[in-house]
């Protein structure tokens, strides 16, 4: 999804399994404090989703959400054994949205 090439049509959010994806109604420029001059801001009339702050992880920094969130959401590599959030799933009980679909999902709810 390119919400820079979205034209608001949302059949993507009808589409999508997870129901991740939500629509601009309203121009969300003014509710953000602080912008990012190496990512382009958000726009009304466009359809977006969480893209795990893809901007942030080419910078070698962790997403905005899980620095905020003081320790209650871990992100990392999950095709590294010694990572913290294979440790995590190894040591909790953990759910994934929507398995039997077929695709893959890969964020995991520790319950």
């Amino acid at each position: 999804m390119d919400m820079h090439r979205c034209i608001g049509c949302r059949f993507c959010m009808a589409a999508c399994p997870y129901g991740a994806r939500s629509f601009n109604f309203v121009d969300p420029r003014p509710h953000i404090k602080e912008k990012n001059p190496l990512y382009p801001t958000r726009m009304k009339g466009v359809v977006e989703k969480c893209n795990f702050c893809t901007e942030r992880l080419q910078a070698g920094q962790l997403p905005a959400c899980v620095e905020a969130s003081e320790g209650a959401i871990a992100f990392g590599d999950l095709s590294d054994p010694q990572s913290n959030v294979r440790q995590l799933i190894k040591t909790n009980y953990t759910i994934r949205r929507k398995q039997h679909l077929g695709t893959e999902p890969v964020v995991y709810y520790i319950v």
